[in-house]
């Protein structure tokens, strides 16, 4: 009986809490259905905004009612008493959850579409209508995550393999070379490096997941490789083991022309190679940052450019050693005859460029058809050499008329002497001195630590600050040296000299594959399928007509 006392109350309470909130939804409906019926559709949309705030007036007269508590009788000990039902608190005057419920309902009940439908709204009023529906709702401010307020001046990039030889090289450079020079890979230094890895293995499959795992974790540690939409290395008929990147490198560049917008240079290097970047740095300013247009440096060779067969024929030291071995070497490929050439080259030991070059590069049509059409032949494989050579020919064909590479000198740019057998040592072999930029062709980590202690030995802070002059500065001085050099050298003609085997200008361009303009010529025709309308469709395409990237 006591048992019954204590809870009568909290029933009584409950059916009358319910009483008030069906009296306010009978109210409400009543007044709802009265209005729709005697207002013109015109005026409902007042009418609407009255019934809504109604609906919210009587959820709160609803909330505002108070059943007094009941005051539980006390039982005498040992009986246990019942635990009473907990009494509504009061929430600041707002409805408690069933009565909320009950009220959204309502409200979602009160909305009408737009008269005219939304798409015919000025903004202002669709602004007005969501607010008036369904209350301001604040954006929150986002974040944007931490950045460098400026770019790198320089980013080197290093085509590297997946295996475990390659994991071992990145770690070793992060280990002696990163630390050595305060300008490269740190957040307030000026140089970056970057290793470049291709997403697809050389058949063009994806990696698997272990080597995907172990990327990813490697990225989550260092932050500093590039992984691109392009294919390993192929692998060398006659030599075994991959040596071209030039797919990966083009498809860096494509990366990087976004990712490093305000970057001045991008440089390529190889995997065995130590580069001394305060002094790089240094000379970059000090030459070429002030210079106007395009700029392509490095250790230059020559040689000329079969484009039916994707490599290069016909090397030389220099333009009319190249230009012999061009007549010689070159039409022994199938389709060496026509083979574009001769030109200079950056060895692929170090080279580099400056943004305007690489985003040509990145941007052209006709290295678009060219990367495609080398990496679509796989029998033999493409493209299996020469990728120096090749991005060599792209800057050879650029719309830049008095572009060509700038030649260091093999006592700045070099192997290392001491990495050499005495059969392998000649013009390209030096020791570390005073006027060493790049030492290449180191194989272990003592070799890495060699090059690092002699570096330190023989340049001193005063040889780091000492620019490093070109030995060819360009193609005035490149065609003024010999005069037979603008015989065998085209681009002569575009610093004045006479071209005397050709017109001026005679640089020969591949054209690039013409495109063609694809449009629905029958637009009341629903057809379940793209076609020509020579296979039953309704597509008609028409070519473009052939451009020039010279202006005449």
């Amino acid at each position: 009986a006591r048992a019954e006392f204590v809870l009568l109350p909290s029933v009584v309470a409950a059916i009358m809490r319910a009483s008030h909130i069906v009296t306010a939804l009978a109210t409400f409906c009543l007044t709802r259905l009265i209005d729709h019926l005697a207002t013109p559709p015109a005026g409902r949309h007042d009418a609407q905004s009255r019934h809504l705030a109604e609906a919210r007036v009587s959820a709160s007269a609803a909330a505002s009612v108070k059943t007094p508590c009941p005051v539980p009788t006390p039982c005498p000990a040992p009986t246990p008493c019942p635990v009473p039902t907990p009494c509504p608190v009061s929430n600041g005057g707002s409805p408690p959850p069933s009565v909320l419920s009950t009220v959204r309902g309502q409200v979602r009940a009160a909305r009408e579409k737009p008269a005219n439908g939304w798409k015919t709204l000025p903004e202002a009023e669709k602004r007005a209508y969501i607010e008036q529906n369904y209350g301001t709702v604040s954006t929150p401010a986002y974040a944007r995550p931490a950045r460098r307020r400026e770019g790198w001046f320089a980013v080197i990039g290093f085509p590297v393999g997946i295996n475990e030889a390659n994991r071992q090289r990145r770690a070793l450079l992060r280990e002696l070379w990163y630390p050595e020079y305060p300008n490269l890979a740190h957040e307030s230094g000026s140089v970056r490096a970057e290793f470049i890895i291709g997403l697809l293995t050389y058949q063009g499959e994806g990696h698997d997941d272990s080597l995907v795992e172990q990327l990813h974790e490697e990225q989550m540690a260092h932050g500093d490789l590039a992984l691109v939409n392009a294919r390993e290395a192929t692998k060398d008929p006659y030599r075994g083991d991959p040596k071209c990147t030039g797919e990966k490198i083009l498809a860096w560049f494509q990366q990087v022309v976004v990712l490093h917008r305000t970057t001045r240079f991008f440089l390529k290097a190889d995997w065995d190679t130590w580069i001394h970047t305060t002094r790089l740095e240094h000379t970059l300013r000090t030459l070429l940052a002030t210079r106007q247009g395009p700029l392509y440096f490095g250790n230059t060779l020559w040689c000329s450019y079969s484009l039916r067969n994707f490599q290069p024929c016909g090397y030389g030291f220099g333009p009319l050693q190249a230009a012999g071995a061009k007549k010689v070497e070159c039409p022994l490929l199938p389709g060496g005859g026509d083979a574009v050439g001769p030109y200079p080259y950056a060895a692929g030991l170090f080279w580099g460029m400056s943004y305007d070059l690489v985003k040509w590069i990145a941007g052209s049509r006709l290295v678009y058809d060219f990367w495609h059409n080398a990496s679509a032949r796989f029998e033999p494989p493409y493209w299996v050499k020469g990728e120096d050579s090749a991005f060599g020919f792209f800057a050879h064909i650029a719309p830049f008329p008095e572009l060509t590479p700038l030649h260091w000198g093999w006592d700045i740019v070099h192997d290392g002497w001491e990495f050499r057998d005495d059969a392998e040592r000649g013009l390209c072999t030096s020791s570390v001195s005073a006027k060493s930029l790049v030492v290449h062709s180191m194989h272990s980590r003592m070799d890495f630590e060699l090059v690092r202690a002699q570096f330190r030995e023989r340049c001193n802070a005063t040889c780091e600050q000492t620019a490093l002059p070109f030995a060819v500065d360009g193609l005035r001085d490149l065609c003024g040296r010999n005069g037979n050099i603008p015989k065998a050298y085209a681009k002569c003609a575009n610093a004045g000299h006479k071209a005397i085997d050709g017109p001026p200008n005679d640089v020969r361009v591949p054209a690039s594959r013409p495109r063609r303009t694809c449009n629905n010529k029958v637009r009341e025709k629903n057809v379940p399928f793209i076609a020509s309308r020579e296979e039953g469709g309704t597509i008609e395409c028409v070519a473009e007509q052939a451009k020039s990237i010279f202006a005449r």
